[in-house]
Order: structure tokens, then sequence, then C-alpha cells
């Protein structure tokens, strides 16, 4: 009998030290997950982080110190007629050279429209002349499918006009003043509705 309760009270004395460790490693789990963050912790930005992209889209302008007169190629409206940038004469020009096929063109087209109704006020069009073969209609849908309400069509299907501008590739920007002369121009995709740009266009296209 005195080993038989030796034998339980020993049995009993390691149930608790075990009972005591499981505990202990428990503790240490749940003090190893961190407390879930409250919502103005999630919100706080990083210090010293730009929220902002904070480019400066006119560092892609380039300015040109002798503006040359533009083309007197022509490309045509919709509806077939033609005509030339120097029918544009007396008012500002943002003439932007695009398509429909071409990504960095489709990217830019609805800040090239809110550019449009920005600046009409002062004088200024924006003409953006598509290179697409497949003329108005392709156009059209196109303005109509991302909701471009203040650009006009402007068509160059056989490429000449296009061809008769300096420079490759699309898109392509150019900044004509009230004259008919290049003042500025700008190679690939920008924010046309950027405070900065549309600063520049304000002050170059006069």
């Amino acid at each position: 009998m005195l080993l038989a309760g030796i034998l339980v009270a020993g049995f009993v004395f390691y149930r608790m030290l075990a009972a005591e460790g499981e505990g202990r490693q428990v503790e240490t789990k749940v003090a190893a997950v961190p407390a879930p963050a409250t919502q103005a912790t999630q919100a706080a930005p990083a210090a010293g982080k730009q929220q902002s992209s904070g480019i400066d889209w006119t560092d892609a302008l380039e300015r040109h110190a002798e503006p040359a007169p533009a083309t007197d190629a022509p490309f045509t409206l919709a509806d077939g007629a033609q005509l030339t940038l120097a029918d544009f004469r007396g008012r500002g020009v943002v003439l932007n050279l695009w398509a429909t096929w071409c990504a960095p063109c489709v990217r830019e087209m609805p800040s090239l429209d809110r550019l449009q109704a920005a600046v009409a006020e002062h004088g200024i069009d924006v003409v953006a002349v598509s290179s697409d073969r497949g003329g108005a209609h392709a156009v059209d849908v196109f303005m109509q499918t991302h909701k471009l309400t203040n650009l006009k069509i402007y068509l160059d299907p056989a490429g000449k006009f296009t061809r008769s501008i300096e420079g490759r590739g699309l898109p392509r920007t150019y900044i004509i003043d009230s004259q008919g002369k290049v003042a500025a121009s700008l190679v690939g995709a920008a924010e046309w509705d950027a405070p900065e740009l549309v600063a520049a266009v304000l002050e170059l296209a006069r």
C-alpha cells in the first residue's frame, strides 16, 4: 500500500509539472502573435513616404528655343473634309498623334480629353489626329467606349500627315502657338491634365 501511494503521488506531481510547462508554452506562443493594428495605425503612412507619385511632367517637355512653323500637310475630319493646322491660326493647338492600337496612347487619351475641357475657354484646341486605318468608325467607337466627350475626331489613315512631322513613335504631342509655330514637344504618354502641364500649355500655346 505504501508503494502504491508513493507511485500515485509521483504521478500526480509529474502531471502538475507537465501542465505548468504546457501553460508556459501557450503563453510564449500567444505573446509572439502581434496585436492587430488599429484603423488609425493602418491608415498612417510610413514616415517620410510621399503619398503622391511626385512626377513633374514638364521634365519630359522639350521647349523649342527657336519655334519653327508647323506642318502644312492636310488631315481630315470625320466627314472626310480636309483641313490643315493653318485653319487653327489665331488659336493655340495641342497636337497629339495617336492610334487606338497604341497602348500608351490609350492610357493618355482621357487626360487629353480633360485638358481640352480645361483650356477651351483660353482659345486652345486639343487636336488628336488618329492614324487608324479603320478611319472614323474605329475612332468613334473608341471615343464612345472611353466616354471621351470633349475631343473631336481628326484622322490621318494613310499616315501622310503623321510622316510630315519630325519624330518617330506614338504618342507624340506638339504645343503650337497662335502664330502656328511649334513651341514645345513631348514624346510618349503623359498626364496632360496634371496642373504643371496645364500651366505649360497655357503659357506656350499663346
